[in-house]
């Protein structure tokens, strides 16, 4: 399929299951320049083609941040995917920006256990929420695909604050005080527009804040103070420079 785009001068592909076929088309295909977005594992290096990563660990920091702020029993917790990379590195991140804000805050976490279908267990996901709030969590961060929706819905069940992880979900559970997100559109028309330019940058790029590649996107809830939001905006321009680190 991807074959038949490679006459183009740029062609993106979406997802982390094209990673073979994107690097098997574009060695063959060398005047195109490919872009692969968000992989899992980072493929070979081919120098007409240019792999965007995302730093979800300094959106996680801020959502950390963000329950750090608002727990009033000072106890928050993460429920994660199956102990991949991305999710030990996000579950640093939220840890790392709820202490920050906050010392002597109870940071509880877990990771979605073998068994189950990676990222797709919203009933272990609800049940773990609900654990988490009977050890006094009010604030839970849900990541790892449909495993998080689910502690989503616990965190609802219970009345806790919950933080979502990625885009915005159909119907939102209404405990959602506000979202981590990759602004991948933005990271695609800036390698787009590089290429566009003859600025061409083959390799891996691992955009984050700085970039404003990833971030976190605050709701209306009424909690959610305009000091609130200012200090979340202040410890994202901290990230960005480097002045504080989510790792």
């Amino acid at each position: 399929m991807l074959q038949a785009y490679a006459g183009y001068d740029v062609v993106i592909a979406g997802s982390f299951l094209l990673t073979d076929a994107v690097v098997e088309i574009a060695r063959a295909n060398p005047a195109t320049h490919f872009v692969l977005v968000d992989p899992l594992v980072s493929p070979p290096d081919v120098p007409n083609l240019a792999v965007l990563t995302f730093r979800s660990d300094q959106a996680a920091f801020l959502a950390g941040a963000l329950a750090g702020i608002l727990t009033g029993n000072g106890v928050v917790a993460g429920i994660y995917g199956p102990a991949g990379a991305i999710d030990q590195a996000n579950r640093l991140g939220f840890e790392r920006g709820a202490r920050l804000v906050r010392r002597g805050v109870r940071v509880l976490g877990a990771y979605q256990p073998a068994g189950g279908a990676p990222y797709a267990d919203p009933a272990w996901g609800t049940a773990q929420a609900r654990v988490f709030v009977r050890e006094h969590a009010d604030v839970i961060f849900g990541s790892g695909g449909t495993t998080g929706q689910g502690a989503l819905l616990g965190a609802m069940q219970t009345g806790a604050f919950c933080i979502n992880e990625g885009l915005a979900p159909s119907s939102e559970p209404s405990c959602v005080i506000a979202t981590s997100v990759k602004f991948v559109d933005r990271a695609v028309k800036m390698a787009v527009a590089d290429a566009i330019a003859g600025e061409w940058h083959s390799g891996v790029r691992s955009l984050g804040v700085a970039q404003r590649a990833v971030g976190l996107s605050l709701g209306n809830a009424p909690e959610l103070t305009n000091d609130i939001r200012e200090r979340i905006l202040t410890l994202a321009d901290l990230l960005a420079v480097g002045s504080i680190s989510s790792r």
